[in-house]
């Protein structure tokens, strides 16, 4: 019974194996330390009142603001001499010895102004730095992901030490008195100093060297510098800062109201106990029961904002019913919020920050910037009351401008919170910053295209699309006089990017012997309206055949769709002319102009010269076999397509087949799908058809790309959602309803849980040291070990889609670096590709996802033991089922090799199943693996 109760209590609070004793020992710690404030601050708080009055709250927030800063001071340059350690043990321990003084000097009623003032100020620098000591040690013992999980936990532990401190005080200062409760309180944190040391040997102690100097390492660089150089830091220090002063401003609120009604110290001490116990109870239910569930399910911001808008909506209330009942409510909200979601929400905004800087600057903010805006909340409470002699309406209208102001940060630290995330995958990775500004991009292509080697310059020139200028215009101009004619084809292909006046000089590239340079200068002076019209006449009846091929070439290109063009410029006379040429075998005429004309009899459009298309489809030089593929395309004629299909498989002749095939536009889509659900085609040609797809660039082409990438092979696949990713990097933009990603995705997760499965159950038996499995075979051995490594490939190629498909709903650079990270062999930047997913991703693809990853991302790369207890196993034979009857023919391959050698009946059943299958090339495998257990059983 009580062992099913830990189970239900370790599920309910996410509380995984080995987390228990860490998780308890820290709630402990931060009980006493809130038990201990929550017994002081009541008392001390009832002790100011009744002695110096609430008018004085003002001067005791200045003061501690002041304080504040000088300790803060002397606290980082004791962090940059002494270990962490070292500084937590002898804060705890001055605090203690501090509280035990203070509890005599109550006890015996020496009490004087001074001594007030001094334990108000004493009890708000322990609220300050004895918690944020302990939220700095939860930063070192726990990660990320662990952070958010158990903070709620662990922090219930605080909460109900407020709860235990308040009863205590109510019940106890009438009795013991304020003395002895100091002193109570006192011993409680000197024994948080056993805690202490138990959680550092526990959990920081058993850290690697390296791995403790990280976690516990302090920056040497300046606060307030780190905080000013970082958005994240700084709005970070606001959210906390603001937060601070609002809650001042509440408090003053409710404790000037309270006095007012309850003159008598002992019962306000009460009261005060009372009612902050009742706020914590609240906040411990909040704690325990919504917590988690909102910081697990929703964004960050969230969590942030629900106290702020909780505020601002009461406070205008007040505005409206200046009652007793609505400031109580106000600080209840104030109180049961900002300890327990608001609180583990802050202390998350913490964690991705490197962890030198956070041990150096999360004192500072917490000490520094909350007494600073203590101190601001003192100057408006004296300058409100004191010397204006304003109603408390006003405090309350500074209230709402001060909340809405919050709201607006909060906000902007959401974003920075994420950016932290990325910007250390990025620096953990190596991974460069593509968003740089197009004025450095362009600064960096001057250097490149004044010093570079052609093959830089060529990428660059590329590039002049995304950037292009006026800036860079000279510049780009300059290279029309390179000596490299690739680098000036493409400077001409380029030059309506930087220029729309017509250059001259361009012309004369004409003469030049480059079939590329010929033709991309013949395209750029077409397109220039005063030198088009004398084109074609001044070219076409040119002596040399290098020029004259090259307007022809041009001439079909242009009248393709304009006859009138074609019928002034005797386009099919011209042609015939230079075919009768190359009847005579080639005449004078150069391979590369023998290619221009093949080329052009694409353009013609008449099926008398596809005679002689198909007569150099079949030609020897490759160079006029690849001119007759990109005609065969032209022609969008059917009767070609067998041979652009066959010349898919030849490298050399792979990419002119794409071009001419991708030529035929949507009307060969059909025919192109049709062909990749066909098992039984070659593979290269399966392999090209989703390339081919994505060169048609349509809508329709798009929309076949889907369907590819959750058809086939996974390689395949993984290729076709290649594609997808690259359009859409490129800014290419089709509409995709998170319906759609999302049923696709979930397709794909649940794919990638079987896999897992299947993987996590086949390494178990390949490990099992049973009697039965050390009498195995080798052969059986070797192949469930290829499928174990096949299985693993398919996890990967699985992952790579899922994340493909992200980037075609979000931006592909933020996709990209989350994927990268989850890839890495750091688990920092796992953890960190985690955290930026869950706030990247919506509400629905995030319950889907973040699971799966966490469960099984890392699982090709560990021990299966590591991570089996998050998948459901199954059998060696259920696994087996499974497999065989994946879209994936190599893993069915692999299974089938296994089967092969099992002497299971059920081996029998799936190969005979496996030889009816749609593809070949697995039925002779079934076949041959049948044919192979029958010959067995005969020499048995």
């Amino acid at each position: 019974m009580m062992k099913s109760l830990l189970q239900q209590a370790h599920k309910f609070f996410d509380i995984r194996e080995g987390e228990e004793s860490i998780s308890l020992l820290m709630q402990l710690y931060i009980f006493l330390i809130i038990c201990a404030l929550l017994i002081v601050k009541p008392t001390v708080s009832a002790l100011f009142l009744s002695q110096l009055g609430a008018d004085n709250l003002s001067v005791a927030f200045i003061i501690i603001a002041v304080t504040a800063v000088i300790v803060s001071y002397f606290y980082n340059k004791s962090l940059e001499k002494f270990p962490l350690r070292y500084i937590i043990r002898a804060t705890l321990g001055l605090f203690s010895l501090g509280f035990v003084i203070m509890g005599f000097i109550v006890a015996f009623d020496w009490v004087t102004p001074f001594f007030v003032y001094l334990f108000y100020t004493m009890v708000g620098m322990f609220a300050l730095l004895a918690t944020s000591q302990f939220w700095v040690l939860a930063n070192v013992v726990f990660n990320v992901r662990e952070a958010k999980r158990l903070f709620g936990f662990i922090g219930a532990g605080g909460i109900a030490g407020g709860i235990a401190g308040g009863y205590i005080t109510s019940i106890a200062a009438a009795t013991l008195g304020n003395g002895a409760l100091m002193i109570l309180a006192g011993l409680l944190i000197a024994s948080c100093i056993i805690v202490f040391e138990r959680v550092w040997k526990t959990r920081v102690q058993t850290l690697s060297r390296f791995k403790r100097k990280e976690r516990a390492t302090v920056s040497t660089e300046s606060s307030v510098k780190l905080i000013y150089k970082s958005k994240h830091l700084t709005y970070l220090a606001a959210v906390i800062g603001l937060g601070v002063l609002v809650a001042k401003l509440v408090d003053y609120q409710f404790s000037y109201i309270a006095a007012a009604n309850i003159p008598d110290p002992q019962d306000l001490a009460s009261f005060f106990g009372f009612w902050f116990s009742t706020f914590n109870i609240i906040s411990l239910l909040i704690q325990l029961f919504i917590t988690n569930k909102i910081l697990e399910n929703t964004d960050i911001s969230v969590s942030l904002i629900a106290l702020p808008v909780g505020i601002v909506l009461l406070c205008l209330g007040l505005l409206v019913f200046p009652e007793l009942w609505i400031v109580i409510i106000i600080k209840g909200l104030d109180g049961s919020l900002k300890q327990s979601l608001h609180k583990s929400a802050v202390e998350l905004l913490s964690l991705p920050i490197p962890a030198s800087v956070k041990n150096k600057t999360k004192t500072f903010i917490d000490v520094v910037v909350d007494s600073l805006a203590t101190g601001i909340a003192g100057f408006l409470l004296i300058f409100v009351i004191k010397g204006l002699d304003l109603s408390a309406q006003y405090i309350t209208a500074i209230t709402i401008a001060v909340v809405i102001t919050w709201i607006y940060i909060v906000f902007k630290v959401r974003e920075t919170y994420l950016g932290t995330f990325k910007e250390s995958i990025m620096m953990n990775e190596n991974l460069g910053n593509s968003k740089k500004s197009s004025s450095r991009i362009r600064e960096n292509m001057r250097i490149i295209f004044q010093s570079g080697s052609e093959k830089d310059i060529l990428l660059m020139i590329k590039r002049l699309p995304e950037v292009a200028h006026p800036s860079i215009r000279e510049d780009v101009l300059k290279l029309l006089d390179h000596e490299n004619h690739q680098i000036k084809a493409a400077v001409i292909e380029n030059l309506s990017y930087v220029t729309k006046k017509p250059q001259v000089k361009v012309q004369d590239f004409i003469y030049i012997k480059d079939d590329e340079l010929i033709v991309a200068t013949m395209k750029y002076l077409l397109s220039q309206d005063k030198i088009s019209h004398q084109f074609f006449e001044q070219y076409l009846n040119y002596d040399d055949e290098f020029i004259s091929t090259a307007a022809l070439l041009c001439l079909a290109r242009e009248s393709e769709d304009n006859p009138r063009l074609a019928a002034k410029y005797n386009l099919n006379l011209r042609v015939k002319v230079f075919i009768d040429e190359m009847g005579n075998k080639g005449g004078d005429l150069r391979v590369s102009e023998i290619a221009r004309v093949i080329e052009t009899l694409g353009y013609i459009k008449r099926s008398r010269y596809h005679e002689i298309i198909f007569r150099y489809l079949k030609h020897p030089n490759p160079i006029l076999k690849n001119a007759a593929l990109l005609a065969a395309g032209e022609t969008a004629r059917e009767k070609f397509l067998p041979i652009l299909y066959k010349e898919l498989e030849d490298i050399a002749f792979r990419e002119s087949s794409i071009k001419a095939i991708s030529g035929f536009g949507n009307a060969i889509i059909p025919q192109l799908y049709k062909k990749y659900k066909d098992f039984n085609i070659n593979a290269k040609q399966r392999s090209q058809i989703p390339i081919i797809v994505s060169k048609i660039h349509t809508e329709k082409s798009y929309r076949t790309l889907f369907k590819m990438s959750q058809r086939g092979n996974f390689t395949i696949r993984t290729k076709t959602s290649d594609l997808l990713y690259d359009w859409r990097k490129t800014g290419v933009e089709y509409n995709i309803t998170i319906r759609t990603l999302k049923s696709m995705i979930s397709s794909e997760s649940k794919l990638y849980r079987e896999l897992l499965s299947c993987y996590f159950s086949l390494r178990i038996v390949e490990r099992s040291k049973l009697p039965e499995n050390k009498n195995v075979s080798l052969s059986i051995k070797t192949s469930r070990s290829h499928l174990i490594q096949q299985v693993k490939s398919s996890l990967e190629l699985n992952l790579k889609r899922i994340f493909n498909l992200l980037a075609l709903y979000y931006n592909p650079e933020d996709v990209f670096v989350a994927y990268k990270g989850l890839k890495s062999e750091t688990k920092d930047s796992q953890i960190h590709a985690m955290e930026y997913l869950d706030g990247l991703l919506g509400r629905n693809l995030k319950s889907l996802l973040l699971p799966l990853l966490e469960s099984g991302l890392s699982a090709p790369n560990q021990e299966s033991t590591d991570y089996h207890n998050h998948i459901t196993l199954q059998s060696k034979e259920d696994c087996i089922r499974t497999l065989i009857l994946i879209e994936d023919e190599p893993i069915v391959l692999k299974v089938i090799e296994l089967l092969k050698f099992q002497e299971d009946n059920y081996s029998y059943q799936l190969l005979i199943q496996a030889s009816d299958h749609a593809s070949d090339k697995i039925n002779e495998a079934a076949l041959e693996a049948l044919k192979f257990k029958k010959g067995n059983l005969k020499s048995a």
